[in-house]
């Protein structure tokens, strides 16, 4: 299983907006599952961090990371982009980076805490 590193100060960013119970989801945003209405309509890869109550986890997070805050669900089909040495860190603007081992995977990646359905 992949271990994702997580800066400290991504962790308190997200220890603020988790209750216990919760699950930490790294969403790949590609219209897929009950949080997406449409994928991103570019070349761009991007990924949000969702925060969800246990009962909304939706199946298609299907594989977990493993992390310093406990177990990251994310879709079986995305763990390529997360396969080398993946890193969540605050980047000079202060903003969540997602990084590997070959670079940057995405340089902005949003925390939606506690989001709304939007698909079933």
């Amino acid at each position: 299983m992949t271990t994702i590193m997580i800066e400290p100060a991504v962790q308190e960013r997200l220890k603020q907006h988790m209750n216990p119970g919760d699950h930490l989801i790294l969403d790949f945003d590609d219209g897929v599952g009950r949080y997406s209405k449409v994928g991103v309509c570019s070349l761009d890869v991007s990924f949000r961090l969702l925060i969800v109550a246990d009962d909304t986890l939706d199946s298609v997070y299907d594989t977990t990371l493993d992390s310093p805050l406990g177990k990251i669900w994310i879709k079986g089909y995305a763990a390529n982009f997360v396969d080398e040495v993946p890193k969540l860190s605050l980047n000079k603007f202060g903003l969540i980076a997602l990084t590997t081992a070959t670079g940057t995977v995405d340089s902005n990646v949003a925390v939606l805490d506690h989001p709304q359905v939007v698909a079933e």
